[in-house]
């Protein structure tokens, strides 16, 4: 169960933080809107809050549902994404 729902929530943050994604809502000029917006910002920082949360479920259940390399990496690639986005909006 929680599995599922993790894999749901990365495939969902990949879907937000996607190039293809971005530059489909690029204005005219080809400048990229959307996740750089306060509320994209918002959609991000939530669907990481998620992943994290679920990852800790997962590893309360004692990995039962998935191994243990998975789950790190799931959770290094998440904390990479708040950390571009940090660099971003503090930069």
């Amino acid at each position: 169960m929680f599995m599922e729902k993790l894999v749901r929530e990365t495939e969902r943050l990949s879907l937000i933080c996607s190039m293809l994604d971005t530059m489909r809502r690029a204005d005219k000029d080809r400048n990229a809107r959307g996740w750089t917006s306060p509320i994209g910002l918002l959609k991000i920082t939530r669907s990481c809050a998620m992943i994290s949360e679920l990852a800790t479920s997962i590893a309360k259940a004692g990995y039962r549902e998935c191994d243990r390399a998975t789950l790190e990496e799931i959770l290094r690639e998440t904390r990479q994404v708040l950390y571009s986005l940090q660099a971003h909006v503090g930069g």
